[in-house]
């Protein structure tokens, strides 16, 4: 958020004798306290905070409308809200690690993501929607339930599958998994265990006679390089 300030240009013209006056109230930005907010304004942004200090909240008045922004922290993330004089909700931005993430509705995910994600939920109801930069490529993320099962998915503008996520009890990881998981944290560990499916595509070449590999993500995004020479496998059987 800017400081608050309030921006007023004006004008004087002089016409026979008289001074007329004309001005512009472009903006205006000014800090608020919490109690100083409408009560639904105020329910809102509590809720919104869920018990996290508020470490900010600004008023802004633009083209006639007002709109109230607050900000607090939580989990290490910074937290920005704006709601309506009605208490609506307009708003959420989550920053960390310098990147955005932005909590959005299903409404406005574009309709190519929208009917990727609805397909690979099948019936259930797509619920809790995100909208993120990866690459310099806009990602969407919706997550839904099945019979009490938490599952995600992201995917691309277009609606290209970046990956997907399924939380699944321990007992129906594969054996070698459940393995791993008590040697790494013990038998009596309560853990969470997610299923994920990354969609990533592998690119080989043969310069100057050595074997290149590349891992690429739908976003561009280069996972993984491997050059490798073949010479071993052109060793001839005398």
């Amino acid at each position: 958020m800017k400081p608050g300030k309030t921006l007023l240009s004006a004008i004087g013209l002089g016409v026979v004798g008289t001074m007329t006056l004309v001005a512009w109230a472009v903006d205006k930005e000014e800090k608020v306290s919490l109690d100083q907010v409408p009560p639904a304004v105020k329910a809102t942004i509590l809720k919104e905070a869920a018990g996290a200090e508020i470490t900010e909240i600004e008023r802004e008045t633009k083209n006639g409308k007002t709109v109230y922004e607050a900000e607090f922290l939580r989990d290490g993330r910074e937290i920005e809200v704006k709601v309506g004089p009605d208490g609506t909700l307009l708003g959420r931005k989550v920053e960390h690690e310098g990147d955005d993430e932005d909590d959005i509705t299903v409404d406005q995910i574009p309709g190519p993501a929208r009917k990727a994600l609805q397909q690979l939920a099948g019936g259930a109801k797509l619920l809790k929607a995100e909208r993120e930069k990866e690459h310099g490529v806009l990602v969407y993320e919706a997550e839904w339930s099945v019979s009490g099962v938490k599952h995600e998915a992201a995917v691309t503008a277009d609606g290209t599958l970046l990956e997907t996520e399924q939380i699944i009890p321990v007992e129906k990881a594969p054996a070698a998994v459940r393995a791993a998981i008590a040697k790494h944290f013990g038998a009596n560990v309560k853990v969470v265990v997610e299923k994920m499916m990354i969609v990533v595509y592998e690119v080989e070449a043969r310069i100057d006679g050595k074997e290149k590999e590349l891992l690429i993500s739908p976003t561009g995004r280069v996972c993984e390089g491997d050059d490798s020479n073949d010479d071993d496998d052109d060793n001839d059987d005398d």
